[in-house]
């Protein structure tokens, strides 16, 4: 979760990428693909061979998922240090992924996490000066064992789940206790059989009690081949027939783009060890893949340069499943890796972490 970088164009420069990049389907389409109508956005959903913004709203870190009562649900962090005045989980509802309900805070942390006495408000607060010292960060959620739960973090660290006291995606919700008081971005994976994992960061995992509300062994680091870390935050498991997809984001300044990417590697165990480390899908940033209702892949994306506002864009994927891998590729050239982020990727799979970069933060650039 990373500040956003504001691109600005030239107007030659905007005229002619409106006119090589966006199709107009049923009407003027932005140059973008913003502020779309209904039918524009079912006509590219139809299509899925073109990125767009299915939701106008302000969201970093977009999750969506498809619900056992036939509506898709989505939320994000809707309020950082700086920004939004509203601090905890906003979810919105649609049965088509083009319409969207709000159905505003589902929980908010400075009423209902006060009534609560959650743990939230234990953590310590770095900058005091901040508009919100404490925000809630890239919540998801999930429909396991009967109620919704939401995985979330604090911008301060620390990180836990909410459940849902009546089985209903709007709560009332109940924070749990944390399960850990360190780090960011945690996520639920669960098995066929029922079993649950928590994970958090880029990869750590563990295994959940049945009733979900505590860790029952240490958490365990993913490894995958290769000397360069997979992401270093945005923690994603995803099971697609035999195998298991280990998916993180990161934004790497010694990149030649500096964009923020979702890398993942592949295994058929959990717990590992998992392949090569590949570049997935290009400024989708901290996200996740879904199926809509059609069997169409998706991911969620919302910082890269088509827009100078977050929010909800969906990226058309496909994803082969061969005797012995997983591939998944980018239907839309602006979120597709092309050969020289490729060729990086595999350079720094050899080398790791370039020397310059050893202590610094990943997306720092030398002056």
């Amino acid at each position: 979760m990373k500040l956003k970088t504001v691109f600005w164009f030239g107007s030659a420069f905007l005229c002619l990428l409106g006119t090589s990049l966006a199709k107009t389907i049923g009407g003027n389409v932005s140059p973008f693909d913003v502020n779309l109508t209904t039918a524009q956005k079912k006509a590219y959903l139809e299509r899925h061979d073109h990125a767009f913004q299915a939701l106008a709203e302000r969201i970093r870190d977009p999750f969506v998922t498809l619900g056992p009562d036939g509506y898709y649900y989505v939320t994000g962090t809707t309020a950082g240090s700086h920004w939004g005045e509203q601090i905890g989980i906003r979810v919105w509802r649609s049965e088509n992924l083009a319409e969207w309900e709000d159905l505003g805070f589902v929980w908010d942390l400075h009423k209902d996490g006060k009534a609560q006495g959650s743990w939230h408000f234990e953590q310590p607060i770095r900058n005091p000066q901040f508009k919100n010292p404490y925000a809630v960060w890239a919540p998801e959620i999930h429909y396991l064992n009967g109620t919704w739960w939401i995985p979330h973090c604090l911008n301060v660290g620390g990180h836990g789940l909410l459940k849902s006291t009546s089985g209903r995606p709007e709560g009332p919700y109940i924070a749990l206790d944390p399960i850990q008081r360190t780090k960011i971005d945690s996520h639920l994976f669960q098995e066929a059989d029922g079993t649950t994992y928590y994970c958090y960061q880029a990869d750590y995992i563990a295994k959940m009690d049945e009733d979900m509300e505590k860790i029952v062994e240490d958490f365990h680091k993913l490894e995958h081949d290769g000397n360069h870390p997979l992401g270093y935050e945005g923690v994603l498991i995803l099971k697609i027939d035999d195998f298991y997809l280990h998916i993180a984001s990161g934004r790497y300044g010694y990149e030649p783009t500096n964009t923020y990417d979702l890398f993942y590697a592949v295994s058929k165990e959990l717990y590992g060890p998992y392949g090569e480390r590949r570049k997935m899908i290009k400024r989708a940033g901290h996200g996740n893949l879904f199926q809509d209702k059609q069997g169409r892949w998706w991911s969620t994306a919302f910082d890269h340069q088509m827009t100078d506002e977050w929010s909800l864009w969906l990226v058309p994927i496909e994803i082969e499943v061969t005797d012995d891998d997983v591939l998944v590729h980018v239907k839309d050239e602006r979120f597709r890796p092309d050969a020289e982020d490729e060729e990086v990727v595999k350079k720094l799979s050899k080398s790791g972490i370039p020397e310059k970069w050893k202590n610094q933060v990943p997306w720092w650039r030398p002056e």
